[in-house]
Order: structure tokens, then C-alpha cells, then sequence
């Protein structure tokens, strides 16, 4: 499920939302990049096999007056 806004969030501009919501006084956001093929440091391929994800916790700037944390789903490729 994606969650289209019309209001811009700046320097959010590349990220799929994939959820908002408010806990407490803060505001959360849920993020991650597209999928793209990546080259491999070691044997110089392309893939775009993933291999695990880890959620990444950032503050961002405030929005809405409230401050505002990124849940950001990094990806790890095999």
C-alpha cells in the first residue's frame, strides 16, 4: 500500500512513503528507495537479488511542528 500526499516533504522527494502516523508528539515516517540494480564490489555483476532488510531509525527536520523520525528500510544485496 503506498500513501500519495500532495503536500511535499523536503528532501523526500526519490522515497515511497509507505506509511505516516503520529505517536505521542512525534511524527513517524515509513520509507524506502525504489528497487535498482546495484553492482557487486567484489566480482563487478549486476544484481538486484536482496539479501536481508534492516529498518534504520532518523530524525528528520520538524513537520507540522512536531518532530518527525524516519523508519528507512535499507536494503542489503546479495
Amino acid at each position: 500500500m503506498y500513501v500519495y500526499s500532495n503536500i511535499p516533504v523536503p528532501g523526500l522527494q526519490s522515497v515511497i512513503i509507505k506509511k505516516s502516523e503520529e505517536i505521542g508528539g512525534d511524527f513517524h515516517l515509513y520509507v524506502e528507495v525504489p528497487k535498482k540494480s546495484h553492482k557487486c564490489k567484489s566480482c563487478g555483476d549486476w544484481t538486484q537479488r536482496i539479501h536481508d532488510y534492516r529498518t534504520q531509525k532518523i530524525q528528520h527536520l520538524k513537520l507540522f511542528e512536531r518532530t518527525t523520525y524516519l523508519f528507512y528500510r535499507k536494503r542489503r544485496y546479495a
